[in-house]
């Protein structure tokens, strides 16, 4: 099996970034304020300063913690159907933008914070799109309780797709919550453990920081079976230096020690190596998505993960994420580097319906980014090179000069091979060319986007299972 790759870095170079990185962990360490994580790192061999909050993580317990891994991680869902399995070959598994603090109103460029309702909304419209395999909660619950709007947006987001929904939370106790949310919708902590309905990503504060609410909620979903995805958000030249190859091993830093917490908490913890790094913009100090950088970084990080053996999430789609109004507002080489980003060997991305370098969100933005992303994941698609594929024996019947047009074969094998869009999803992808008016791109988007509210209804939750979530939601806000 053969896939589109983009490898950045050479056999010497991963082992160059790993021994940096050990050196990284060593001096100066990462800064974890948790006592209770410290404990756990101190318990496999790092050495600990509870004054200055510091751990200095040793090769051995990186080790240790490697050996413990999990070679496959299960993400479950409402809809077994929809559950998803990595490592993957092929495309990645994509989801949407993550809790956005505004979006634009449908019809309008009417910009206005968000609520649990439009989240309900957007989560609808999610479980419609086929091109979506899972969800996070892309628009924030501001009408939520600041301690508890992770919880509210992961039971409005589970409530209303039957889809894998990958939040976040910021406390232990918002963590313990969640799991129990979990356990209700997935029939007990034994099933949620083997089949979990939702995950987190939990990520360190560049560079190498981890902060008390976030990792002590690692370490609560580690010991429940919840896979944690430890997203690391560097930007070069601000949060990390500017030099690629320093970036590259901070990032790498930053998910080993997150992996050594969640492992020493509970071996084989399920937990995803990922990376959101890119480049600033140097003159605004604004996130820079789509920018060349995003993709060399994604790459080279992809493939550290695949040196550990460890489930990735580093790529990503979206091309609204540098305007303000849904629509494309990629240039062309930009949107080249963003769908490229899906060629660096991930098994899971993210992006699609975020504004505004991920700040908005728009459900029109949602209909245009799944259209591109059907077309742009084909450049990922499996290409086999098992002794059938070559047709050897066609070769030699048809013979030089001749056509293959009207062969069997070519009837059998031409929709598995090819890209050959639906006449209906060949209208729509016709509706996005660099010449088209973006009202026009918008307006046509809007209108699907109310025919899917209007018509499509997610499968609901057995009516106990609801009451049992309504009960859990009670007790924590």
């Amino acid at each position: 099996m053969a896939v589109v790759r983009v490898d950045l870095l050479s056999g010497d170079e991963i082992e160059a970034v790993h021994e940096k990185t050990l050196q990284i962990l060593e001096d100066p360490g990462v800064a974890v304020h948790s006592p209770a994580a410290l404990r756990v790192l101190e318990f496999g061999g790092a050495r600990v300063d509870t004054k200055s909050m510091r751990a200095r993580i040793p090769e051995s317990l990186v080790k240790e913690t490697l050996q413990r891994l999990p070679k496959t991680i299960r993400l479950g869902a409402r809809n077994p159907k929809q559950g998803m399995v990595a490592p993957r070959i092929g495309p990645p598994y994509m989801a949407t933008n993550g809790t956005a603090v505004y979006m634009t109103e449908l019809g309008s460029e009417a910009k206005r914070t968000t609520t649990a309702k439009d989240l309900r909304d957007f989560m609808i419209l999610c479980d419609a799109m086929d091109a979506l395999d899972y969800v996070w909660p892309i628009v924030a619950a501001h009408d939520a309780p600041a301690e508890t709007h992770a919880l509210v947006e992961l039971v409005t987001s589970l409530l209303h797709t039957t889809k894998h929904v990958q939040g976040e939370a910021l406390s232990a106790q918002e963590a313990r919550a969640e799991i129990e949310v979990g356990a209700a919708i997935a029939g007990g902590m034994d099933e949620l453990a083997r089949d979990p309905v939702f995950s987190v990503v939990q990520c360190p504060i560049c560079p190498l920081q981890f902060e008390r609410g976030s990792v002590e909620a690692t370490m609560e979903f580690a010991r429940a079976g919840v896979p944690v995805v430890s997203m690391s958000m560097a930007l070069t030249g601000m949060t990390s230096p500017v030099t690629l190859a320093s970036t590259i091993a901070i990032v790498n830093a930053e998910n080993l020690a997150s992996f050594a917490i969640s492992q020493m908490t509970k071996k084989g913890a399920p937990v995803v190596y990922s990376s959101d790094s890119t480049s600033p913009n140097m003159m605004t100090g604004e996130i820079h998505y789509g920018a060349v950088e995003e993709l060399l970084l994604g790459s080279a990080v992809a493939q550290m993960a695949r040196r550990y053996g460890a489930v990735s999430m580093v790529g990503g789609f979206g091309v609204g994420l540098s305007g303000e109004s849904p629509g494309i507002h990629l240039d062309p080489s930009e949107l080249l580097f963003t769908a490229m980003t899906t060629a660096a060997q991930t098994d899971f991305g993210s992006g699609i319906g975020g504004l505004d370098g991920a700040k908005g969100a728009s459900l029109e933005q949602v209909i245009i980014d799944c259209d591109l992303w059907e077309a742009a994941r084909e450049a990922r698609k499996v290409v086999s090179f098992e002794e059938p594929r070559f047709a050897l024996d066609l070769i030699r019947s048809v013979g030089p000069g001749g056509t293959f047009v009207g062969q069997p074969h070519t009837l059998k094998n031409m929709r598995t091979e090819l890209f050959l869009p639906s006449p209906e999803k060949a209208r729509i992808l016709a509706g996005y060319r660099l010449n088209r008016d973006r009202r026009e791109i918008v307006k046509r988007a809007e209108e699907r986007v109310k025919e899917i509210l209007a018509s499509h209804v997610p499968q609901p939750v057995d009516p106990a299972v609801k009451a049992e979530v309504d009960r859990i939601l009670e007790r924590h806000l």
